[in-house]
């Protein structure tokens, strides 16, 4: 089990780093990111995250998937330009209990910043019993070499 979770990661990171060659390769420089940090005090059932991203630059759409498995976790969502918006953002508890708007995080076009979220509280499917604290910081722009 353990070295099929790093096979996935590994696969994943590759994935990544393919994406960032081509942008390199481009001459672009690296997009936005979403850091997101939970400190719950306990998790109801085992709920996931479904995160999707609009790159306003090229259109491309990027979806990201977090099973919150533990009260701790760290997650990262990455933007390939500086213009996005969170088209969707998801939280599953079962095929009934859902929390559209997570984070109220799908509120227009984010340009030029990242996000830095801390999820703290209980997660529940009632949206009251966690909390979100959404920090945005300016990214300054920094070219991709390619030719690791």
């Amino acid at each position: 089990m353990a070295i099929k979770k790093l096979c996935q990661v590994g696969l994943f990171c590759l994935s990544l780093l393919s994406s960032f060659q081509a942008t390199a390769q481009n001459n672009l420089v690296a997009g936005d990111s979403i850091q997101i940090y939970t400190e719950f005090q306990s998790v109801m059932g085992k709920p996931s995250w479904l995160l999707i991203l609009r790159d306003m630059t090229t259109g491309e759409v990027l979806p990201y998937v977090y099973d919150i498995q533990n009260n701790y976790n760290f997650f990262i969502a990455l933007a390939m330009s500086h213009h996005y918006r969170v088209t969707t953002s998801t939280m599953t508890f079962g095929p009934y209990a859902v929390i559209h708007n997570f984070c109220h995080l799908e509120d227009g076009i984010i340009s030029w910043h990242s996000l830095y979220i801390t999820l703290r509280g209980s997660l529940t499917p009632n949206r009251n019993t966690a909390h979100c604290n959404i920090q945005r910081y300016q990214n300054l722009p920094f070219p991709l070499i390619g030719g690791y």
